[in-house]
């Protein structure tokens, strides 16, 4: 599938009544449910346990259980389902955008602004965690609530205060609601990724609107075009596209920390592409124009 790289030469800024907003908010982590041979390549691959910390681990959080494979940055991590082992209603393809604010009563600013757009759709939920001490407050979070199953889910999170210091008894916490500090116990810097800077998705009209107005409403700049937009954040670009074929995250790309030499693996129907201080993960097979259109971010 072909990436219609036009779209951002014609884009047109939306002055947001929130561009002044108080609260900064961040990409955490964003997940892609996976076909299970794609799946089992990334987990078996050594390209990318030499790119980063990765695990597959099991969570349970309030009354929900997964199993995912994760790779995680300094700030950003990404996660990943198998096919064989999806909660129920998700379906391959599907993927979730986390967004995160660092300061406390973040999440309620946020409803208060997605309410002036959405009304009573926005919902606000506290979700905890299984420790082997036994449940702890995790994170609250804003959302929107939907009528059946969504290609793409997105929601606004704080870490509990209290949330790193349970898990990591006896450990200096100086800031509780930083993404860096949640991901330092498993940051590896020895590795060469650093963070996520930007991810290309594709979608259907309604599933654009409404995102272009979520991130419109957290304070990041958004420009339309005729068939997309581009929305920038903190440290963090999302471009999005009209579905043509397999929507969600098409593209991730990443910045390094230090410089690999070029390389190009495939992984199922995905491929990682590695050059100098940036790096791509291209999904569904139909990365090839994306690389020849698009340069990792550096």
């Amino acid at each position: 599938m072909k990436f219609n790289v036009s779209l951002l030469l014609v884009l047109l800024p939306i002055t947001s009544a929130h561009s002044t907003h108080s609260v900064p908010i961040f990409l955490t982590h964003f997940y892609v449910a996976l076909d299970q041979p794609t799946y089992d390549a990334m987990l078996k691959s050594p390209e990318i346990a030499a790119l980063a910390a990765v695990e597959e681990k099991h969570v349970t959080a309030g009354g929900e259980s997964w199993t995912g494979f994760y790779v995680t940055g300094r700030q950003t991590y990404m996660e990943f389902f198998a096919a064989g082992a999806l909660q129920k209603g998700m379906r391959v393809g599907d993927c979730g955008l986390a967004l995160t604010v660092e300061e406390s009563g973040g999440v309620a600013e946020i409803a208060d602004r997605l309410r002036t757009r959405f009304g009573d759709k926005v919902e606000v939920d506290t979700t905890p965690a299984k420790t082997d001490t036994g449940m702890v407050p995790w994170f609250q979070s804003a959302d929107l609530k939907t009528d059946g199953p969504q290609v793409l889910s997105t929601w606004f999170m704080e870490i509990d205060p209290g949330f790193l210091a349970a898990i990591h008894p006896g450990a200096a916490i100086e800031h509780p609601l930083s993404r860096q500090q949640y991901m330092s116990w498993k940051f590896l810097p020895d590795r060469p990724l650093d963070d996520v800077v930007a991810l290309t998705l594709r979608l259907k009209k309604i599933d654009r609107s409404q995102l272009a107005a979520e991130l419109e409403l957290a304070g990041w700049k958004v420009s339309m075009a005729k068939s997309g937009f581009l929305a920038t954040g903190p440290d963090i670009k999302v471009t999005v596209a009209p579905a043509t074929g397999r929507e969600g995250i098409q593209l991730i790309e990443m910045r390094l920390r230090k410089s690999v030499p070029n390389q190009e693996i495939l992984l199922g129907t995905a491929k990682l592409h590695l050059e100098g201080t940036a790096g791509q993960l291209i999904f569904w097979t139909g990365g090839e124009s994306f690389m020849r259109q698009s340069r990792p971010s550096r």
